[in-house]
């Protein structure tokens, strides 16, 4: 299997859904969504992804790093299945090539209630991720990509609602990666992206999320003959201004050790295989799991990212 095929498995800032009855309030972006070769477009082609989200989060970590409510707060699993159209043209725009994506997610969590999580919720859609520009430059010892993304607030929201499965806001992200090669023959690779999300102000209420930085990537061995990536990946996600607007409960953040700037890291394997190729068409596998760690008024546990992608390549 080519290798060019292994950017294909290049992946969305989508919906993290994290709720916030008991801490920071969340973006839309899915730390760990990216590859190990996340600096990296795909080739021009047309991509259908089906990709698995899961967090286990266990715990709560409050502003210095130890134990919140460890009485009170009982863990969550958050799940998301987000069909996913992923497509490269051969479209020059300042030499690099013009991309898109477009996903809507679907979950039975209800974001920003964590206490309704033990109740039954019928799937919905959520917020719909949207990224109309995406460049990308290929050169001989590096990749680069830069883009720009937004979340339209499609998924239910209503104040206090026991079933929403929206965040009831836009958010705007402006994304920016490489992939460097370390060998001629670009088996090996190094890789960091950057997503920087910024919010509109949510339905029905003077509450604005802070801006949030996500930084993923990490490091791999490249195999042509299997048109395979196996390697570690890490994710950095943090609040880089305050939650702001008069709704914002913060004497009781204040009070629990919860209020200030939220922060998580994560680390783990990412194991990416082709399983066909026919033509100009292959299918890919992707498994990836981070162990989280370092969290400051975050939630803290662990993340699982499965995906199948079968791509059909232009001429």
């Amino acid at each position: 299997m080519k290798k060019y095929i292994l950017t294909a498995c290049v992946f969305l800032g989508l919906l993290a859904a994290e709720p916030s009855a008991f801490g920071q309030y969340t973006g839309e972006n899915i730390r760990g969504d990216y590859g190990v070769n996340s600096g990296s477009q795909g080739p021009p082609g047309i991509y259908a992804i089906i990709p698995y989200f899961q967090q286990n989060a266990d715990r709560l970590k409050d502003n210095s790093g130890n134990l919140a409510l460890p009485n009170v707060f009982q863990g969550f699993d958050l799940r998301l299945v987000i069909p996913t159209v992923y497509g490269v043209t051969k479209k020059k725009i300042f030499g690099g090539n013009y991309g898109f994506t477009i996903a809507p997610p679907f979950t039975a969590f209800v974001p920003e209630r964590a206490d309704a999580q033990t109740s039954n919720t019928d799937w919905g859609i959520s917020d719909l991720y949207v990224a109309p520009l995406n460049l990308g430059w290929t050169k001989n010892r590096a990749d680069f990509v830069v883009g720009y993304a937004f979340n339209a607030p499609t998924g239910k929201y209503e104040v206090g609602a026991s079933d929403n499965t929206g965040l009831g806001m836009w958010s705007h992200e402006i994304q920016g990666g490489t992939t460097v090669y370390l060998d001629k023959a670009k088996k090996y690779t190094v890789a960091t992206s950057a997503f920087l999300e910024l919010h509109t102000k949510k339905k029905d209420q003077d509450i604005r999320v802070g801006d949030i930085l996500t930084l993923e990537g990490g490091a791999a061995y490249n195999i042509e003959k299997l048109g395979a990536a196996f390697g570690v990946g890490y994710a950095y996600q943090g609040k880089v201004t305050n939650d702001s607007g008069s709704d914002i409960p913060v004497v009781a953040m204040k009070a629990t050790n919860l209020y200030g700037k939220n922060r998580v890291f994560g680390i783990g394997p990412d194991l990416t295989t082709g399983v066909f190729e026919h033509g100009r068409t292959f299918g890919l596998l992707n498994f990836r799991y981070f162990w989280e760690s370092g969290a400051r008024s975050s939630f803290e546990g662990g993340t699982m990212f499965a995906s199948f992608t079968v791509g059909w390549l232009s001429k």
